[in-house]
């Protein structure tokens, strides 16, 4: 994530002494490369990071397996890589096996049913693994740091429209014309927000707050079906239907952490004191609360769904 002004014309190699890890400072007796400081890095790493993060960081690798092997030691992207990697591999036999007990508990679970769910938990595994890959590789080099960021951008945008889709599937199951008009509403908010994150253009430090308000205009599209539901269904039936997991979620662990990230809190305020665990880290740990805390509300509202509501036939 930025904090200053990208650049997007790839410059040259950096020269010896400029953050390569065969620098002067090389590596130590246990074969790793020295972590570096905020200032030692190459200018372009200083333009497209986070200032206040002072010490830890590894130097320009320049290699795929060198980067892949910093999973092994600690420095401070570990705990954005940990954060994201492990849920990403929970998830993938956690998809099947969760998607094998909605089939075999409810027997009149719909094709739509199942496609809502995968596609949620489809775009959190992706969504995790892209933000892992950009961790792990942003040392590489200028231009595999560049793709893996924007891959990254896209990761979190399919996953917030992945997730606003099930959720309105759950609300309006039955009001299936609502729920279209609603699923193409999220598209096109979906849609503007990739584009916004990975268009080359709009990379720079001065469009920094709107990518991430873009993320957060389109994760707040969700009220609007929310309200429509409460207003329809009441604030009861509507609480069957995961509506406190999902303020919970969103309110509680989404804004909490886009607001760290953006003013780069605790950071910002004790520099070089959480080197290892910043904003950045906050925010990962954050949202990978609220994936859980909405997955249990989900799963929650198909059993009530399946035991108390069924659909008039079209």
């Amino acid at each position: 994530m930025a904090s200053a002004h990208r650049l997007r014309i790839p410059p040259k190699e950096p020269h010896r002494g400029q953050g390569m890890e065969d620098d002067a400072s090389g590596p130590d007796e246990t074969g790793r490369p020295a972590l570096v400081s905020f200032d030692e890095m190459p200018g372009w790493f200083r333009l497209d990071n986070n200032q206040w993060v002072l010490h830890g960081y590894r130097p320009l690798s320049g290699s795929l397996r060198a980067s892949f092997r910093s999973w092994w030691y600690l420095h401070n992207e570990t705990v954005n890589i940990y954060s994201h990697l492990i849920p990403a591999i929970v998830l993938l036999p956690g998809e099947w096996y969760i998607l094998q007990y909605l089939a075999s508990k409810y027997s009149r679970i719909t094709s739509t049913d199942i496609i809502t769910f995968s596609f949620f938990i489809l775009t959190a595994i992706i969504c995790y693994t892209f933000s892992a890959l950009y961790h792990t590789l942003m040392n590489h080099s200028y231009e595999v740091n560049y793709f893996y960021h924007r891959l990254d951008m896209l990761g979190i945008g399919i996953f917030i429209v992945g997730d606003i889709i099930l959720g309105v599937h759950i609300i309006f199951r039955c009001e299936t014309t609502l729920r279209n008009i609603y699923w193409s509403m999220i598209g096109v908010f979906g849609v503007s927000t990739i584009i916004a994150n990975t268009y080359p253009k709009l990379q720079s430090y001065e469009y920094r707050s709107i990518r991430t308000l873009a993320f957060v205009a389109t994760g707040m599209s969700a009220a609007v079906p929310l309200i429509h539901g409460l207003n329809m269904f009441g604030l009861d039936l509507m609480n069957k239907k995961a509506f406190t997991y999902t303020m919970v979620a969103k309110v509680g662990c989404l804004l909490p952490g886009t607001g760290l990230y953006i003013i780069r809190f605790p950071e910002n305020w004790w520099p070089g004191k959480f080197d290892m665990c910043s904003s950045h880290s906050f925010m990962h740990i954050l949202v990978v609360c609220a994936t859980i805390i909405q997955m249990i509300g989900y799963l929650e509202a198909f059993d009530y769904t399946y035991s108390n509501i069924t659909c008039p036939a079209s």
